[in-house]
Parts: structure tokens; sequence; C-alpha cells
């Protein structure tokens, strides 16, 4: 008895944290895909805490199956929040809705029958898995480029928390399935829950606003932020850019910080505060895009081959160079070239 009472009392502090985190992402204006998933995930991680504890069907009535369906797509929900936050050009893609597709195929298995149940709460515990390992890669694999604190913080600790909840998550819900639990594994189960909640919280609310704030068309710098030491690093790595260091091959956030001597830190505000990029790679491709732009309009260039342009600013192949370049301009290079000389010939300066 003593062990249902100390679970539904932590399941119900899961519920209302998370529906307290998900009032503050609906606050977020204007709401973005990030939110929205975000905020969707709250509820659905509420909508697990409510529906879990055993022998609840009854009291919950009509209210149970879309509160079941709700926390089935928990872990779409999160991925989904978790790829609109580490991108800052993120997009909607058709697959994208997969997952929770999926999802709801492993529920219906499950109920389809006996046969068939184990199938169900086995595939949905594996996709559970998936998505929230696809999570942890996307957060370690970008985290030297991203500029923006708060979501550095949020990688760090998807990266050491995720893997954990996840597997125990998964475990516990597996290892119902061939036999009755013990009775303290659901209230440690729910004190996890909270805990994690609780963390999330505490990241959400005191997150500024920037970490959800709209892509800019251009960067915006708020050099009114940086200290007059900063100010003379910025002109400092100013003239480095204006060099054209930044063309070099394989140049990454800790080469540039060595070349002006400042800790990686530091470099990180030059270029989000000064420059007013949130991510290295899209500082490092606005820097070549321009560049390419110029060299492509130029007349005396137009045999040059656009795969050599690509690698003369430091990109290692065409394939990166021409999706970088489309996304700054709509076009492709060899598109772009063709409108720009075909300017120079119109006006007869050829």
């Amino acid at each position: 008895m003593a062990y249902d009472i100390a679970d539904l009392m932590l399941r119900a502090a899961v519920a209302a944290l998370n529906l307290f985190v998900a009032a503050q992402f609906a606050r977020v204006r204007p709401p973005r895909f990030v939110t929205i998933s975000g905020c969707l995930f709250c509820v659905a991680v509420a909508s697990y805490a409510i529906v879990s504890p055993a022998d609840i069907d009854a009291e919950l009535g009509l209210a149970r199956e879309p509160l079941v369906l709700l926390a089935v797509l928990a872990p779409a929900f999160f991925w989904w929040f978790g790829i609109a936050l580490f991108s800052d050009t993120f997009q909607w893609r058709r697959a994208y809705a997969i997952p929770p597709f999926l999802l709801l195929a492993f529920y219906v298995l499950h109920h389809t029958g006996e046969n068939t149940a184990f199938a169900g709460d086995l595939l949905h515990q594996i996709a559970l898995i998936l998505l929230l390992g696809h999570i942890v890669v996307l957060a370690i694999r970008d985290f030297g480029n991203d500029l923006v604190d708060a979501r550095r913080r949020f990688r760090l600790v998807a990266a050491l928390a995720l893997p954990f909840a996840g597997i125990a998550t998964a475990l516990g819900e597996t290892y119902g399935l061939f036999g009755t639990l013990p009775p303290w594994l659901s209230p440690l189960h729910a004190g996890l829950l909270l805990t994690l909640s609780f963390a999330f919280a505490l990241w959400i609310t005191g997150t500024r606003q920037e970490l959800f704030a709209l892509p800019a068309e251009a960067p915006q710098p708020r050099a009114d932020l940086l200290t007059p030491p900063e100010l003379i690093e910025l002109d400092r790595l100013k003239t480095l850019i204006a060099s054209g260091a930044c063309f070099k091959p394989e140049l990454s956030l800790s080469t540039l910080a060595r070349q002006i001597n400042v800790p990686e830190h530091r470099l990180r505000r030059l270029i989000g505060k000064g420059l007013g990029y949130r991510n290295f790679a899209a500082f490092l491709n606005d820097q070549r895009v321009t560049e390419a732009k110029l060299r492509l309009a130029d007349p005396e260039r137009s045999r040059e081959q656009i795969v050599s342009i690509a690698f003369g600013l430091g990109y290692a192949s065409l394939a990166p160079f021409n999706r970088a370049f489309r996304q700054l301009t709509g076009i492709t290079p060899s598109e772009y070239r063709s409108r720009m000389l075909a300017r120079v010939v119109d006006s007869g300066k050829v």
C-alpha cells in the first residue's frame, strides 16, 4: 500500500510539472514547430504519468484512450522537439511523420490479439531506444559548433541523461512483459520521471527567449553586449575573416580561436553576439558563400569550374557547397553564375 501511495504521488507530480512546462512552451510567441512539439511532448509525458499506474483504467473511464494515445506518441514528440531544436534551418519533411505512424501501428498491434501483444510492446520499446539514440547522436555531433549557450547545455544533458532514461524505461516496460513487476519498481520509475521532468522544467523556465527565437534572414549582431576587451578581440576576428581565414579546409572553432589567441568559449560569444550567428557552421557557410558569389559573378573567372571554386573556399566536395549556396541564395551556383554573367553581357561591360 505504501508503494502505491508513493507511486501515485510521484506520478501526480510528474503530470503537474509537465503540464506547467507545456504551458511555458505554449506562451512562446510566435509559435514554432520546436515549441509546439515541446508542448506536445510534455502533455504526452503528463498523460503517460496518469495512465501508467496499475489498476487505474476504471477510474479514468472514457478519458483513458486519448491519454494512452498521447503517451504512446511521447517518443516521437520528443524526437520532433530534438531535431527542430538542434537545427536553426529546420524544415518539415514527410519522413518525420513515420515514427508516430509506426508507434501507433505498434499500439494497434498490441491490441490486435494475445499473440501480437508482446510483439507490439517490444517493437514500441525498440522504437523508443532508436529515437532517443538519434537525438543523442544529434546532440553530440554538432556540440562544438553550437553558439547558443542554453542549447549547448541541453545537448550535454541529452547526451548524458537520455541513454540512461531511455534504457531504464524500456527495460522496465519490457520486464513487465515477462512477469509481474516488483512493487518497488513502479515508484522508482516514477521518481526517475519526476527527476528528469524537474530538470527539464528548470532548463525551460530558466531559458532565455533566444533559444526559441526565429532564425533571422540575416545575422543580428549585438556588439553592445560585448565588453571593451571583447570588442578589441572582435576587431581581430574581423581582420582575420577579411584575410580569408574562413576559406581554409576543415576549419574548426578551436583552430580559429587559436589564430586570434582567445579561448573557445569567448570566440563563441564573439561570433554569437558580435557577429550575430547561432551556429559556427552557419557562420562559415555565410562567409564562404558571400565570397563564392563574388567569384561566380566575375567575368574573368567565367571558365573556372564550380568545383574548383568550392575547393578554394574550403569545402571538401561539391555537394555541401551546392547545399549551402542554395540554402542561402535559393538557387544553385550554376544558376547564379548564369544570371550574373548575363547581366554583364546585357550591360555591355565585356
